[in-house]
């Protein structure tokens, strides 16, 4: 069987609207066992560019209790040492809007992305777990976390 190295997908916010000042928090990424998570952001378009998310940023926490979860300084949008929010796009794209890459060797257990848009946008999310220390067990679909595993 081939494994597609290793890499487990998950859809860690499912397409959600927010309204201005609404917080999406997504569901919490159990990164044990895995030393790389990346997390693709998708959003819909803006009435206007300068309507960036309000809020862009990635949490962490040794344990899955909401209230431990503190900000990744390098992964916060707009804050000391962390990186500049995009302008949201106007036109229509098939880009992601931010894709954020996480060394988790260096990370707490548990990860989450918050976003709250400025203007009503709808978000989803993915997180991919990869270069795992042991490769997954079990059928092809139970270890990727899918229905289905097409190989082609």
């Amino acid at each position: 069987m081939i494994y597609a190295q290793n890499v487990q997908s998950f859809v860690i916010l499912k397409q959600e609207s927010a309204t201005n000042g609404a917080t999406l928090t997504s569901v919490q990424v159990d990164t044990l066992g895995y030393d790389y998570c990346k997390i693709t952001l998708v959003g819909t378009t803006s009435n206007n560019a300068t309507n960036k998310p309000a809020t862009l940023r990635v949490t962490e926490s040794d344990d899955t209790v909401l209230t431990n979860f503190a900000a990744v300084t390098a992964l916060v949008g707009g804050g000391t040492g962390g990186f500049t929010i995009p302008n949201s796009p106007t036109a229509t794209t098939t880009a992601p809007y931010a894709v954020f890459n996480i060394d988790t060797r260096y990370r707490k257990r548990y990860l989450t992305l918050e976003v709250s848009p400025v203007t009503t946008q709808t978000f989803m999310a993915l997180a991919q777990l990869s270069r795992a220390g042991q490769v997954p067990s079990g059928t092809a679909a139970t270890s990727e976390n899918a229905a289905v595993i097409v190989y082609g």
